[in-house]
């Protein structure tokens, strides 16, 4: 318990599943309520499934590429610079107008990106579960982490779904006002991990 316990609470600060759920509103207010849900469930699955099996594997993984934890952050926090300010500046270019609308065809390009990763599965919750499962002596100690990812995971989930009222209550110009605010959220949270990711690279030279 003291295992579950200590993955659960990392994981819980690190994912911030309120968190995510605020700015879910935002990034499915052109979606169906079919569509929403599945979004959400995609996400919730595919990041829990990324958390457990980089958990397993990810140090040998990273260690065969030559790629370090800080250069992973770095990289997740680029990525997710680049759809804060898509959302900030309202997608008024033609060639992203017509990006948005290819991405509405596929609800999976959302559910991966930028839900499930780097948000719901970025590179500190990553890492949180691997030094977890590193740390974890028994392979009954490991499950209980496995355990308190898809916790997390399932709070991250009730929260999205019960963000979908939001969607509706906000209306058109609620929602694009919304979604330029939580633009500038995300935009931060990227450069808090590009802060992080270099801190970490000049305190380990």
């Amino acid at each position: 318990m003291d295992i579950f316990l200590a993955a659960f609470i990392t994981l819980f600060v690190i994912v911030d599943p309120l968190g995510t759920s605020a700015v879910f509103p935002a990034l499915v207010r052109h979606y169906s309520l079919s569509q929403v849900r599945l979004i959400a469930v995609k996400a919730t699955v595919v990041s829990s499934f990324l958390l457990i099996v980089f958990g397993i594997g990810g140090e040998s993984l990273l260690h065969y590429l030559g790629i370090s934890i800080p250069a992973f952050r770095i990289a997740g926090g680029l990525l997710l610079f680049v759809t804060g300010f898509r959302m900030i500046m309202g997608f008024h270019d033609q060639d992203q107008l017509e990006s948005e609308k290819n991405i509405q065809k596929n609800t999976s390009d959302l559910a991966i990106f930028p839900l499930a990763v780097p948000l719901l599965a970025g590179p500190g919750s990553m890492t949180a579960t691997l030094l977890h499962i590193t740390n974890a002596d028994s392979l009954f100690d490991k499950g209980m982490v496995v355990v308190a990812i898809i916790a997390v995971e399932l709070i991250a989930l009730a929260s999205m779904l019960g963000a979908e009222r939001l969607v509706r209550f906000f209306g058109p110009t609620g929602s694009n006002l919304l979604a330029r605010l939580v633009g500038i959220l995300m935009a931060a949270m990227a450069v808090q991990f590009l802060i992080d990711g270099i801190r970490e690279v000049f305190f380990l030279s």
